[in-house]
C-alpha cells in the first residue's frame, strides 16, 4: 500500500525544465540584441567602450 511517498524516478520525464532553459536562452539573446542596438544608437565611435559595456552586460545577465 502506498503511504503517499513516491520515487521521483518512477515519474515520467517532463519537458518543462528544457523548455525553461530554451526560454531563458531566447530571452538572453533578445536582451543582448536590444543592448547592442541601444549602445550603437547612443555611443558614437567608441569601439573599446562598446566592447567593455557589452562584456559587462553579458557578465551581469549570466548570474
Amino acid at each position: 500500500m502506498s503511504d503517499g511517498n513516491f520515487n521521483r524516478q518512477l515519474l515520467p520525464k517532463t519537458e518543462l525544465s528544457s523548455g525553461l532553459r530554451a526560454g531563458r536562452a531566447q530571452m538572453r539573446s533578445k536582451a543582448e540584441k536590444a543592448f547592442e542596438e541601444v549602445v550603437e544608437s547612443f555611443i558614437l565611435d567608441e569601439g573599446e567602450l562598446k566592447q567593455a559595456m557589452k562584456k559587462r552586460f553579458m557578465e551581469l545577465i549570466r548570474k
